[in-house]
């Protein structure tokens, strides 16, 4: 069964009064990417929580924001908690399948944006493929990953973990439809089990519809 993990956890707790820690996290970065204006509809494929959605509400007036995950669980958890009111932002969140299918119609989204979740993607063309029909012409995914040759290492990897390097994800990108494919890489902040904090590279691929 296909699964979503979160590997994100928020860096250290030193803070400013003008910078808030989601800045430097992987979410965060691969977010600015999309370059949001007032009023998009935002799809996130494999939602890890709630807690960075007012990060995604500040960045444009009235955002909409759709998250979609595979674990029922987390589902009916998020969307039964208080509605976030920030900016006359919107958040409802689905049910994913596991073959990548969306509930949605074609040339939907203002933007889409998912993080570590296309190791547990069994074919990555035909998930690529799906949230591009979604996408509207001219808008973007945004996505992020650690590749094989950091993934491969991680202690908390499993055996059906699928680590791809740069070449093979921009491949998957061209296959599926996209077009002006930017490659980033990237950094976190994290906080290691030994609770000291670290700076973990990641690879963030944008794709445009």
């Amino acid at each position: 069964m296909e699964e979503q993990i979160d590997f994100i956890k928020e860096a250290g707790k030193k803070n400013t009064t003008d910078v808030s820690p989601f800045s430097r996290t992987m979410i965060s970065k691969t977010l600015d990417q999309l370059e949001l204006a007032d009023h998009a509809l935002v799809l996130e494929i494999g939602f890890k929580s709630r807690e960075y959605l007012p990060f995604l509400f500040k960045k444009a007036t009235g955002i909409s924001y759709y998250g979609n995950h595979i674990s029922e669980t987390l589902v009916v958890a998020a969307s039964s908690a208080p509605a976030l009111k920030i900016n006359g932002g919107t958040a409802q969140f689905s049910h994913a399948k596991e073959d990548g299918k969306l509930d949605f119609g074609n040339n939907f989204f203002d933007g889409c944006f998912t993080v570590n979740t296309i190791y547990f993607w069994k074919d990555p063309v035909s998930h690529l493929k799906e949230i591009y029909r979604v996408l509207r012409i001219g808008e973007k995914l945004s996505l992020s990953f650690i590749d094989k040759k950091n993934g491969a290492e991680l202690p908390w990897t499993q055996a059906d973990f699928n680590f791809y390097d740069i070449n093979e994800v921009k491949t998957f990108f061209k296959k599926a439809g996209f077009v002006n494919i930017e490659v980033r890489q990237m950094t976190e902040e994290v906080t290691g089990q030994d609770g000291k904090g670290m700076i973990r590279p990641f690879i963030n691929v944008v794709g445009k519809r």
